[in-house]
């Protein structure tokens, strides 16, 4: 029986380092007001917070293939857990902006670990009839906390502090160690690896500078440029490495497969589009409504909250009646969502916003889950490691991609910042259009 409980247990350990580390990324985004008055820095300075973050995370998620293979799932997550406590007491006892940057980095690298590891250990151990179920509540992590973390950030900074914000993360760590320790096995693989520094350098190399370009796209054209030619540049010098190694960090053979690419492309936007509207919402509430950022946080709850809900229900269809039509409804109903945000944009108040939210949301947790399974599942089980080490690395730069292009179409209006709002909503539109032409082309391709 205490096996039974076990598999749970450890996604739960494992998850919840992966979902504190999304809370605090977008609980910081609100208190970016403040912290740029108590350290005297600029908006494009203290953005290095959540920057340096998704470097670190981007560039630790290529190894988990080779992590895997190297070191036992117990060994791995005490790991994790020791980087991401370091960061956060780094960062509840910073006083100037250098030191809440390195708490950052140190719990990208916790999260960086935890979060391949806990989707590695579904797919080992999960029972045939139960992996939707699992890779379900596993989607849990990343399919609510960007909706968590702006109230979190915002009752906590407007009534105890910025700092409480990590404070109250520790017990939270502490709990999910004592639970990994005793659910984790501690069986180490039975054949070493050698490490390719080189494949790993140029892979962590082109995804931290993609991240850094965009992350400039909205403010220096120039710096974009420049940061996207050293992407370019770093991307073919790694495929020139990985065309003469025989060990590579990350088997990008995978992409062979065409339909994993689609589906690898489907699970891109699909990030891409859920981290747009949590910048694009907020800020719309706060900027055109004038709401403060609690009640934006607030607005997004009950979508965070039926998320929550349904992403392991979506898993468990995905059990039952297979991937295509959880997935194809779960698109179809974020696509309707934004649609309705779209055209009734000049009517919305704070109560439609949540409704058309959740609407958004329930679509999203009946999607994702089954996104990942089925793309995973295209692969063969020697490849499914890096496959799943692909799908977070390009989640990680979804995400990073997502907030700035928004954030860009949005400033780059000339008539209003009412009418940036709603072309940035235009764009996710298409890019829904697009994703449910991939993954039905998936499907076609799978039968």
């Amino acid at each position: 029986m205490q096996k039974n409980y076990k598999l749970p247990a450890a996604i739960f350990a494992t998850g919840i380092l992966s979902f504190g580390g999304v809370v605090i990324e977008t609980a910081m985004n609100v208190t970016f007001p403040q912290l740029m008055k108590l350290f005297n820095v600029s908006l494009s300075q203290i953005q290095w917070v959540t920057t340096a973050y998704l470097l670190v995370l981007t560039a630790m998620i290529p190894l988990s293939a080779f992590l895997k293979k190297r070191f036992s799932s117990k060994k791995l997550f005490i790991s994790a857990v020791c980087f991401f406590l370091l960061g956060i007491i780094i960062d509840a006892a910073a006083t100037n902006l250098i030191l809440l940057i390195l708490g950052r980095a140190f719990q990208g690298i916790g999260t960086g670990i935890s979060l391949p590891l806990m989707f590695n250990i579904i797919l080992e151990k999960a029972p045939a009839n139960k992996l939707g179920l699992l890779m379900g509540l596993g989607n849990f992590v990343t399919a609510t906390a960007p909706a968590f973390g702006p109230i979190y950030g915002g009752l906590l900074t407007d009534s105890w502090g910025w700092r409480m914000i990590f404070i109250l993360m520790i017990p939270l760590i502490l709990v999910a160690l004592l639970v990994g320790c005793w659910s984790l096995d501690n069986q180490q693989p039975k054949k070493a690896i050698k490490f390719d520094f080189w494949g790993w350098l140029t892979t962590a190399a082109t995804f931290a500078f993609l991240i850094t370009a965009f992350n400039f796209l909205s403010t220096s054209l120039i710096d974009f440029i420049i940061y996207l030619l050293l992407a370019v540049v770093f991307f073919v010098i790694m495929l020139f490495h990985y065309r003469k190694t025989t060990t590579p960090i990350l088997n990008w053979s995978s992409l062979k497969n065409l339909n994993f690419n689609l589906h690898l492309s489907s699970y891109f936007i699909g990030q891409f589009v859920v981290l747009g509207l949590s910048f694009l919402i907020p800020n719309l509430i706060q900027l055109a409504f004038h709401r403060s950022s609690l009640q934006a946080g607030i607005a997004m709850a009950p979508g965070a909250l039926l998320g929550a809900l349904l992403t392991p229900f979506g898993g468990s269809l995905l059990d039952h009646l297979g991937a295509k039509r959880p997935v194809i409804s779960g698109i179809s109903l974020q696509l309707i969502a934004v649609l309705l945000f779209a055209i009734f944009f000049n009517h919305l108040t704070i109560p439609s916003i949540a409704a058309i939210f959740a609407l958004f949301a329930a679509g999203q947790s009946l999607s994702m889950p089954g996104i990942m399974t089925h793309g995973l599942q295209q692969l063969s089980l020697q490849l499914q490691a890096d496959g799943n080490a692909l799908l977070n690395t390009f989640q990680q730069f979804a995400g990073a991609a997502g907030t700035a292009i928004i954030s860009t179409i949005v400033a780059a209006s000339a008539s209003s910042q009412n009418a940036g709002f709603h072309n940035g909503l235009i764009f996710t539109l298409i890019l829904l259009f697009a994703d449910l032409g991939l993954i039905w082309t998936a499907f076609k391709k799978s039968n």
